[in-house]
């Protein structure tokens, strides 16, 4: 068996794994890499990513003010420090990499909140020392959808990147870096071995390091052994399963261009990429169990394909398909991202970005790092591993979610006579509490998925589960 003694080993190779590393190596330290170099990458979130620096327009007019307030905080911090970092990072790759400009928000009719979420947004830019500029959907370029849109909301200070370019300048970065080893295969198991942890790869070599950060995304969490899970703690991870489009586009896109959050995912989006590609994006659906290898339905890319042409513009008919794309984000029960130290000191982890990873991932990599060059100094961050995590009982969030699972249920274009909305909620509100306090066995495995999942986004797979049941 082939041994390989390094300072920090970093279990994944997407954009926060390569962020950490290169923010170590920045600090002198020997690090080992352990994750695909080349290939598919299949699952991987950051490949799949729409990447747009997302500060103000992810708030949603029914987030508790506590959490914008720690959201939006820390993804000011992020982008105030991202302009001079994508530079450092194309210096040093000696690759060309830059940020598109700004963000639309629009609404429009298939979103019964866009005029509230638009608000909420516009509040917390204005709360933050943003921009936010309200302005005639007719201003917005590459803004032509079958739908009309009520209203548009201006972020200057948000940006798009294209993240595969930017994953590659970090890896050509790390593979030339003298301090820096690279196993391009995967983690199959973390233990204590002695004074070190021991990462197992697929290769058959043994990384001995003083620390490790897990950067493995969804997977994280099946990593470690239990003992060493056990002294960790770390908060369990999901996967929010997305599907995106990159497609060649017959007009030109500016800026990003999207709707505000709705149906338990991040609305209908198109991107900009600097090779003169579009991004359209993008699914979520909730995943207990992420399946890496499956690739994108015909459901979701027609749901992606109908939102896109009805909301942002029907010239999306006929754009050429370029690559379809299938990306698991990972995602705390709380929302919350998890970067630094967890229970066990030699344990670190930077994962449960959810949809804002291409933003954090400079300041997860800054946080992780200060947990292992300067012990102590990070420890009541908001998304500290060790923060206390209470989850909502099903009987409270059915109220607040029940809108989103119609919204849902709607998709691709579905419309129902007046006033069958408000009478679908008001059933599936009252099914759904009756599930939560039933003796029935559909109730009982209702409440097993739940207690695996205690979120808004497990509403569908709660009500795809007492269907099957039935």
């Amino acid at each position: 068996m082939t041994q390989n003694v390094t300072d920090v080993v970093v279990v994944g190779s997407g954009l926060l794994g390569l962020s950490t590393a290169y923010e170590l190596l920045g600090r002198g330290l020997d690090v080992t890499i352990v994750g695909p170099r080349n290939g598919e990458h299949r699952g991987q979130a950051s490949r799949a990513a729409g990447a747009m620096l997302t500060v103000f327009s992810e708030v949603e007019a029914g987030h508790e003010a506590q959490r914008i307030t720690t959201e939006v905080s820390e993804r000011v911090a992020a982008r105030s420090r991202y302009d001079a970092w994508l530079a450092a990072v194309s210096e040093a790759s000696s690759k060309t990499l830059r940020l598109i400009p700004g963000v639309w928000v629009i609404g429009n009719g298939y979103g019964a909140d866009d005029t509230d979420h638009l608000k909420a947004i516009a509040a917390a830019a204005e709360a933050h020392g943003g921009t936010a500029e309200f302005a005639s959907p007719r201003d917005v370029p590459g803004l032509a959808p079958q739908i009309r849109a009520h209203e548009a909301l201006w972020l200057p200070g948000e940006a798009s990147v294209d993240p595969v370019a930017l994953i590659e300048a970090l890896t050509t970065v790390a593979a030339a870096h003298p301090r820096c080893h690279w196993l391009n295969t995967n983690a199959t198991g973390v233990d204590e071995h002695g004074e070190h942890i021991a990462v197992q790869a697929a290769d058959g070599t043994l990384v001995l390091a003083a620390h490790l950060v897990l950067a493995a995304g969804a997977a994280t969490s099946g990593l470690l052994a239990q003992d060493l899970a056990e002294q960790a703690d770390a908060p369990p991870l999901r996967s929010g399963r997305g599907v995106s489009l990159v497609v060649n586009a017959p007009f030109a896109l500016p800026a990003a261009v999207r709707t505000p959050n709705r149906g338990f995912a991040c609305g209908s989006h198109m991107v900009p990429r600097a090779d003169g590609h579009v991004y359209l994006g993008a699914t979520n659906r909730l995943s207990t169990e992420p399946d890496y290898g499956r690739g994108a339905t015909l459901d979701e890319i027609a749901t992606l394909m109908h939102d896109a042409t009805a909301e942002l513009n029907t010239g999306l008919r006929d754009a050429e398909l370029v690559e379809v794309r299938v990306g698991h984000r990972p995602v705390t029960l709380d929302h919350l991202p998890l970067f630094g130290r967890t229970g066990h000191p030699m344990v670190h982890l930077a994962t449960g970005t959810y949809r804002c990873g291409v933003l954090l991932a400079p300041h997860a990599a800054r946080l992780v790092a200060d947990g292992i060059t300067d012990p102590g100094t990070v420890g009541e961050h908001p998304y500290s591993p060790r923060r206390d995590m209470p989850v909502p009982a099903l009987e409270e969030l059915i109220g607040s979610s029940a809108r989103g699972l119609v919204e849902m249920l709607c998709q691709p274009g579905g419309s129902l006579p007046a006033g069958s909305e408000d009478m679908l909620e008001r059933f599936l509100t009252a099914a759904l509490h009756e599930l939560a306090v039933g003796d029935s066995t559909r109730a009982k495995a209702v409440r097993r998925l739940w207690d695996r999942a205690p979120m808004a986004e497990c509403l569908p797979l709660l009500l795809d589960t007492a269907g099957r049941l039935s």
